[in-house]
């Protein structure tokens, strides 16, 4: 009976998790539907604004010359100056983003040509935290199509954006075989460079060279010098002990030492 009990017990116990378990997951996924749903309405309601501004802002950058977009960007003048319309984004004025944004135009416009056309405009929601959402836009240049991707969060501010160019594939293996030609030019010219220093290595090795063997005639002389003055002591000496030889045999036999020739003296055990 304990037995038949202690498995009701567990077996009521694991149907009581399980319905706690699927109740927090449900009301997990309905917060974040209710996340969704705010944005949505909130995107709904000023989705249009945003795809204003930013046909406004590419309008403005292809109509506006370099220098204009530079000194503008620097200076921080935003559209809604130039042209005197009330827009919603970037409510406290124009934000580092914005200008990156039209330094990075600058810098595509060689590549692009003149605006066509704007073909679509695309408004998506983001699931980020802390974005609203993500205006695409495509559009076709004199030279090439190009898509702009706008990012804004809830604030409306601009966070992100991105100029995408349309490359052929010739123009895409033309870039890539440039890039290689570059990187490899580099190499070979810092190879070169590395060949000739290594190269003059020689010309120190016999600097080098030349100045050991004239240490070493130094050397030499020095060492013959002093072997001839140690000789000439040498020679000294033996004149001394011969003398004294001499006057102690004269001295001996009673005569004078004048008579007298030594021709070689040998030591005896």
């Amino acid at each position: 009976m304990k037995k038949i009990k202690l498995k009701k017990f567990l077996l009521l116990f694991c149907v009581l998790a399980c319905v706690f378990g699927l109740t927090a997951c449900s009301e997990i996924i309905s917060s974040d539907e209710a996340k969704v749903s705010k944005k949505e309405k909130q995107l709904a309601s000023v989705s249009s604004e945003l795809e204003e501004w930013s046909v406004d802002m590419i309008n403005y950058l292809n109509a506006a010359s370099d220098e204009d977009v530079r000194e503008n960007a620097e200076n921080a003048v935003g559209i809604d100056e130039l042209n005197g319309k009330q827009y919603i984004v970037n409510p406290d004025g124009m934000n580092v983003t914005t200008v990156e944004f039209c330094n990075s135009w600058v810098k595509s416009r060689s590549d692009l040509g003149s605006l066509k056309s704007v073909d679509s405009v695309d408004v998506e929601i983001n699931d980020e935290t802390g974005t609203l959402c993500t205006v695409v836009i495509d559009t076709t240049y004199e030279d090439r199509k190009c898509t702009f991707e706008l990012v804004f969060d809830e604030d409306y501010n601009l966070e992100g954006a991105a100029i995408n160019a349309v490359y052929t594939t010739g123009e895409k293996m033309e870039k890539a075989v440039m890039n290689t030609v570059i990187g490899m030019g580099t190499v070979f010219i810092v190879l070169i460079f590395i060949s000739f220093i290594i190269s003059l290595l020689k010309y120190v090795n016999k600097i080098g060279a030349k100045k050991e063997p004239e240490e070493k005639a130094s050397e030499g002389v020095d060492n013959a010098i002093s072997q001839i003055v140690t000789a000439e002591e040498n020679e000294t000496d033996d004149l001394e002990l011969v003398a004294v030889i001499t006057a102690a045999i004269a001295a001996s036999e009673g005569t004078s030492s004048d008579g007298l020739v030594v021709r070689s003296i040998k030591r005896r055990k």
